[in-house]
């Protein structure tokens, strides 16, 4: 009891499955406003913006640790991760420009059932049951999702799960060479080299911008997006799920699909047929098996043990 009562707040299990669950959020409402903004400025000049002020933000919050930097292996790890998120951004980003927020929000989840499919490619081990389970529930989802408008396939969906691939890779770099890393110096190289590679791809693509004087709304939502969904977010989750159970932490992260959609309706009008709700629980549903399956199983057998076991007493 003491030592529960001397924890520290920041340190508490409910407190930091509060901050995964704000980082869902944030993370949903993003695919409405990042939909809101490419209806105002070019895909590549707003995500050179968006990361170079993350990449700025986190170098003065990092600057006593670059010198991480000076290690190869960190270096290279960065720069994988931003050629891997520069993919993944640039296709959610165009493929956005092309559908709505909500369905983004759910196809861009599915790479959470991609990743140990990329893991065996790596040779980092064989998928399991659970992992096959929620592929095929997942690809049923998305045949739901993605044909909802029918044929041929909305081209903004195609882009959107191909940046499920991507973040896909990320992971896999992650836990094949990231081990034992600062990982939030590789985060800050992540966007570093993203704001790089958009800048010289919207030089290359979209020369003839000119972008007008920014408003008060338009900065708020680029620091809404660079500090916010960029840097707050990653620095609350990579600290709180060192600090809550795994199966509920990835549950809890999961839910930034369901808040995109919610967002989607509220802001944005998204209208929502039965199939598109259908796909949409059909892909949650295979995210949760993939990600948290077999140990909510062993919680569920777990209790009915114990709930047994207290009727027979």
């Amino acid at each position: 009891m003491s030592s529960q009562a001397s924890q520290r707040l920041v340190d508490r299990p409910w407190f930091n499955k509060l901050c995964i669950l704000l980082v869902a959020a944030l993370w949903g409402y993003s695919f409405v406003t990042m939909k809101g903004m490419v209806t105002q400025m070019p895909v590549f000049y707003l995500l050179a913006v968006r990361n170079a002020i993350a990449a700025a933000a986190m170098g003065l919050v990092l600057r006593g640790r670059l010198r991480a930097l000076r290690d190869r292996r960190t270096l290279l790890v960065g720069l994988g991760m931003g050629l891997t998120g520069f993919g993944a951004y640039a296709t959610q980003t165009v493929g956005l420009t092309m559908t709505t927020p909500g369905k983004s929000a759910f196809l861009t989840g599915c790479y959470c059932v991609m990743v140990p499919f990329l893991s065996w490619l790596f040779g980092q081990g064989r998928p399991r049951v659970r992992h096959v389970t929620a592929a095929v529930v997942c690809v049923c989802g998305i045949g739901l999702v993605a044909a909802d408008g029918g044929l041929p396939l909305n081209r903004g969906d195609v882009l959107t799960l191909i940046d499920g691939i991507f973040y896909g890779l990320q992971f896999v770099l992650m836990a094949g060479w990231g081990q034992d890393l600062d990982a939030f110096v590789v985060t800050g190289t992540e966007f570093a080299v993203m704001a790089c590679c958009s800048t010289v791809t919207s030089a290359v693509f979209e020369a003839g911008y000119v972008p007008p004087t920014p408003t008060p709304a338009d900065v708020g939502t680029m620091l809404f997006l660079a500090l916010g969904c960029s840097c707050l977010c990653f620095g609350l989750l990579n600290r709180a799920m060192t600090l809550v159970d795994p199966a509920e932490g990835s549950l809890l992260s999961s839910l930034e699909a369901p808040f995109g959609v919610l967002s989607s309706v509220l802001v944005y009008g998204e209208q929502v047929t039965g199939r598109l709700v259908l796909g949409f629980v059909l892909i949650f549903v295979a995210i949760v098996i993939s990600e948290a399956g077999e140990e909510l199983l062993v919680r569920l057998k777990d209790g009915r043990s114990a709930d047994g076991a207290v009727r027979r007493g």
